[in-house]
C-alpha cells in the first residue's frame, strides 16, 4: 500500500508542474558544466561564488509551497554540496535538474516534507556510503533530529544513530577528493553544523566549502579546519 500512494505521488507530481527558480549566472552560456564530472575541476569552477544563508526558503521567490531553486551565483554549505553532486552525475541542462531533485528530495518529490533537511538524510535517501568508522576509532551518538521542531516546523523528529570521528582519531590519508564532509556537532537535536567537499592537490588536504565568515566559496587546509571540532563525518558515493 505504501509503495502504491509513493507511486501515485510521483504521477501527480509529475502531471501538477512546480515552479521553478533558475539562477546559472556565468554560468548561462557554459554548458561545459553540465559535463564535467571531475569534481576537483567542476567544483573548482564555484571559487568566489557568494555565500548566502538558507538558499532554499527566500521568501521573494513563494514562501507558500516548495519551489526548485538554482541559484549558482548564491549557494549554501548545503546546496552547494547538492549541486556538485547532482553536475558530476549530469550530462546536460535538462539531466541536471533531474539529477538535483533526486539527490534534494525523498522519492524524487519535490515538497517540503520530502526535502533532505539534514545531512544524514543523505545516507537514507541516497546513494551515499557512511565511511567515517573505516577512517579510524569513530563514536556513536543517538539523535533526536529537530526534537520539539526546533529547526524546521511541520517537519516530525526523527530518531537516528550518528557516528563521528575525532579529529586526533582521523586517518586523514584515507580521504579522498570528492568525499563530502559534515562538521558533527554535541547539540542532541542536529547532526552537524556545517559541509563541504574533500579536495587533495600538491600532497595537501582541503576543504572546499561555501564558508559564512568568508561569505563565499573557498578552499582551506582540512587539518587547520577542523583541528577545534568535536568530530566529523564521511560520506562517499
Amino acid at each position: 500500500m505504501k509503495r502504491l500512494i509513493l507511486i501515485l505521488l510521483l504521477l501527480i507530481s509529475k502531471t501538477f508542474a512546480f515552479d521553478q527558480y533558475i539562477n546559472l549566472g556565468k554560468f548561462e552560456n557554459d554548458s561545459s558544466i553540465f559535463k564535467e564530472n571531475d569534481v576537483a575541476k567542476l567544483s573548482q569552477k564555484f571559487l568566489n561564488i557568494n555565500y548566502v544563508s538558507n538558499t532554499l526558503s527566500k521568501v521573494d521567490i513563494n514562501s507558500s509551497k516548495e519551489n526548485l531553486i538554482i541559484n549558482f551565483e548564491a549557494l549554501d554549505c548545503f546546496t552547494f554540496i547538492d549541486t556538485i553532486e547532482a553536475l558530476k552525475n549530469s550530462s546536460d541542462h535538462k539531466s541536471f535538474i533531474d539529477k538535483l531533485i533526486k539527490i534534494r528530495y525523498k522519492d524524487g518529490l519535490v515538497t517540503y516534507p520530502n526535502r533532505n533537511h539534514f545531512f544524514s538524510d543523505w545516507l537514507k535517501n541516497n546513494n551515499m556510503k557512511d565511511i567515517t568508522c573505516t577512517l579510524g576509532k569513530c563514536q556513536k551518538q543517538e539523535k533526536l533530529l529537530n526534537k520539539n521542531y526546533k529547526y524546521l516546523k511541520n517537519i516530525p523528529m526523527v530518531k537516528r544513530d550518528i557516528y563521528y570521528i575525532a579529529p586526533n582519531d582521523l586517518d586523514i590519508s584515507k580521504l579522498q577528493t570528492g568525499d563530502y564532509i559534515g562538521i558533527y556537532t554535541k547539540l542532541l537535536d542536529l547532526d552537524v553544523t556545517h559541509t563541504g567537499i574533500i579536495i587533495k592537490k600538491n600532497d595537501l588536504v582541503y576543504l572546499r566549502h561555501a564558508s559564512s565568515k568568508k561569505k563565499k566559496i573557498l578552499d582551506v587546509l582540512f587539518k587547520d579546519y577542523i583541528y577545534s571540532k568535536t568530530g566529523i563525518l564521511v560520506y562517499r558515493d
